[in-house]
């Protein structure tokens, strides 16, 4: 290939076979020849001594009879779109020389020009004046209005005692000095009117033209904005182009940074050399963000607030691996058992890979499947969630009493849950093995990386976990630790974050493909459920053992 680019790199390949699908890849295990690429990837950003803290992706393809790889980061690197070993940017608008840069600097100089206009030393003084003149104004009509309402009171009282003594009324002599205390508060009503009117015509001015510059700025960055999505242009296989402003059209506001993950500039680039992709996959390396978490050289799926859409139209004409996910069926998963149920309720037993609720695409679900089992069932059925990846017993309802007698159980915190899980490595942290512990860690959303959760002290919901060790064991060669969990709260993903997370116990479960580890499942099993039955009023407890 003529002018080869510098971010084009040869991949060693020992005969592996190679992927007959590309990298479905917002769920996926990474493909071994994705792995050779990220350890070469790692190696050079431990020579580049990075630590910031950011995603990275491959992309393996194949250029003739050879495979090569690409690299990418998402967002920037050092402040930077441009470094000559990773693919280029879609849109470089970092450029000093760009459209972008030379417009930003002119409403970054329309910031500074209010800036200046508000703390303008004419403009302190004026207000300072205009402050002075209007209390000097009130402090002379009080004073106006006390002397009129002493002299009131004087002139009754003197009315008064004529009118006792027989005396003749003057009033001629206090309507006068009624009148002229009256005016003496009209005239301090008065006191600095043309000097107050003119300081305020000039604060007027002033205003308007901070009002004109924030009118300007507004428009300009929304016109600036519309022109950088306009920029970005995605290719797919087939050689098609689309925009931003149409890949996201009807779905609402455009996402801030869509376009600079990894993945569209992996794929981008692939598209424009002519490549074609093997298998993809995204790598998390440097430090973690505040309650993020992540494992260094951990692989990741794509982000959806911002890839889905993208990627959604880049990957077509490609043969894409189907979304695990939409591909469970009969042959794959376990089918729903029953543990015990009455006219009112049932206990079921979800294994993993059954959704709790039908999602946006036909999915196996617990919903569908007591609907098959129980067709006269009625009301909303599902009473709790487990993960689509986490097996258990589940309580459902058979019509909608039952169903609101329950959810208020759980709402107020009656129903007890405790779920069996394996996590990574041993927990050598922990001094008495029997003993119980708390994770107390507020649990929000990700916004730019739904459906993870985070622990955000700020603004996480209240999130509590008891648990203790069971024992230390191997799992295919691996170190695992046994817990039991007992939920306080109900958070999504709660046991999944309270395990990763550096702030609970530091380890991720096995196999959770969000906060860990991919493997062969979750390793997370709700092994236990106690509630009062809303009929009969008893405490009823039922157990499935943990299929691991």
């Amino acid at each position: 290939m003529n002018n080869r680019p510098s971010y084009l790199h040869p991949l060693p390949w020992n005969g592996e076979e190679l992927p007959t699908q590309f990298t479905y890849p917002f769920r996926y295990t990474p493909h071994p020849l994705c792995r050779r690429a990220a350890l070469l990837v790692q190696e050079k950003l431990k020579a580049m001594r990075v630590r910031e803290g950011k995603m990275y992706g491959v992309l393996v393809a194949e250029e003739e009879s050879a495979l090569v790889f690409l690299a990418a980061y998402s967002g920037q690197l050092c402040r930077s779109y441009n470094h000559p070993w990773f693919v280029p940017p879609v849109v470089d608008y970092l450029d000093p020389e760009s459209y972008f840069q030379k417009e930003q600097t002119e409403i970054v100089g329309l910031s500074r020009k209010m800036d200046e206009l508000r703390a303008s030393e004419e403009i302190r003084q004026l207000k300072e004046q205009l402050a002075t003149m209007k209390q000097e104004r009130e402090a002379a009509v009080a004073e106006a209005k006390r002397v009129y309402a002493e002299g009131k009171a004087a002139r009754q009282t003197m009315r008064g005692l004529r009118e006792v003594a027989g005396q003749a009324r003057d009033e001629g002599g206090l309507v006068r000095e009624s009148q002229h205390q009256k005016a003496d508060i009209q005239r301090a009503k008065q006191l600095h009117k043309d000097e107050i009117a003119d300081i305020e015509e000039q604060l007027r001015v002033h205003n308007a033209t901070l009002h004109d510059l924030y009118e300007e700025r507004k428009h300009r960055s929304e016109a600036l904005q519309h022109w950088l999505f306009e920029q970005f242009e995605f290719l797919n296989a087939k050689g098609e182009k689309k925009g931003l402003l149409e890949i996201f059209k009807g779905g609402g506001a455009i996402p801030s940074g869509a376009g600079e993950c990894c993945a569209p500039k992996l794929l981008q680039a692939a598209y424009q050399l002519g490549l074609k992709p093997l298998a993809m996959a995204e790598f998390w390396w440097g430090g973690s963000k505040p309650g993020h978490y992540r494992e260094q050289g951990a692989f990741f799926p794509a982000c959806r607030s911002k890839c889905y859409p993208i990627l959604g139209h880049m990957l077509q004409g490609l043969d894409v691996e189907p979304d695990p996910a939409l591909h469970y069926d009969n042959k794959v998963l376990a089918p729903v058992r029953v543990v015990w149920e009455d006219e009112h309720l049932a206990v079921i037993f979800k294994p993993n890979g059954w959704c709790s609720i039908p999602g946006k695409s036909d999915q196996a679900n617990i919903i569908d499947e007591a609907h098959r089992i129980w067709p006269d069932i009625q009301g909303s059925v599902v009473v709790h969630r487990l993960d689509q990846d986490t097996s258990g017993v589940m309580v459902i309802a058979k019509n909608s009493c039952i169903h609101r007698a329950l959810g208020q159980q759980f709402e107020r915190r009656e129903v007890h849950k405790r779920y069996v899980a394996l996590v990574e490595g041993r927990l050598r942290n922990i001094n008495d093995s029997g003993g119980e512990h708390i994770i107390d860690l507020p649990i929000g959303p990700d916004l730019d990386n739904m459906p993870h959760q985070i622990v955000n002290h700020e603004n996480g919901k209240e999130a509590v976990t008891r648990w203790k060790v069971l024992g230390e064991e191997l799992h295919e060669g691996q170190d695992v630790t046994r817990i039991v969990l007992y939920p306080q709260t109900g958070r999504t993903h709660q046991l999944r974050v309270h395990a990763a997370s550096k702030e609970g116990l530091g380890t991720p479960i096995l196999g959770d493909r969000l906060y860990g580890h991919v493997s062969d499942r979750l390793y997370l099993h709700a092994e236990a459920i106690d509630f009062v039955h809303p009929v009969m009023h008893e405490r009823m407890h039922f157990e499935v053992p943990a299929p691991f």
